[in-house]
């Protein structure tokens, strides 16, 4: 059985249970961690204060992005909330949410717009993710691709792809979930479903 006497054992566990992306029942974390149900929902709720968790339409738990982070990073949940309130605000201004709402300013845009208003210059591969949020959301239906390419500069450049965003369901950012192959969607609280494609 884990330790579980040490302030933050549970929720720390459950955040690196899901770190992979996994989207796991209170059941089903009792018995992976080894402890009591009502053990996993009190270290659940932890999280949930901090936004690092969310509850899928199936019941079961999965990271948010900051959640992902966070266990990416390492973190170990000690014993006192973070922050005054003990919760992380919805909008944390990420490379992502910034995206969305290029996307949804501009309607139009091309991978080009979109990381140029995202791109904080903290040095990452702003294009890459740019590139890959535009692929995620076109998988879902939010993104289509335009038939017309806006010129590029260069000569004999065949310009670039332009995308239009075709469904804006509001301000948060919608998240990619590896695993379950969908974005979940804060805005209408659900995960939309990524094609193959």
């Amino acid at each position: 059985m884990m330790e579980t006497t040490k302030p933050g054992a549970v929720p720390t566990a459950i955040l690196n249970e899901l770190g992979g992306g996994a989207c796991l029942t209170v059941g089903d974390l009792a018995e992976r961690l080894d402890v009591s149900r009502r053990q996993v929902t009190n270290g659940a709720l932890r999280l949930l204060r901090r936004d690092y968790l969310m509850k899928s339409g199936e019941g079961c738990f999965l990271l948010t992005e900051t959640g992902l982070a966070a266990a990416a990073n390492g973190e170990v949940i000690t014993s006192g909330p973070k922050g005054a309130t003990g919760a992380v605000p919805r909008h944390r201004n990420t490379f992502r949410e910034r995206a969305w709402r290029s996307m949804r300013i501009r309607r139009r845009f091309t991978i080009g717009d979109v990381t140029s208003d995202a791109d904080s210059g903290d040095g990452t591969d702003a294009y890459g993710n740019a590139r890959r949020y535009i692929a995620q959301l076109k998988s879902a239906g939010y993104v289509a691709e335009l038939p017309r390419r806006e010129a590029g500069s260069a000569i004999g450049s065949n310009g670039f792809k332009r995308f239009i965003l075709r469904r804006n369901t509001g301000p948060l950012a919608p998240v990619f979930r590896a695993e379950q192959k969908c974005l979940h969607d804060f805005n209408l609280g659900e995960d939309v479903p990524c094609s193959r494609a």
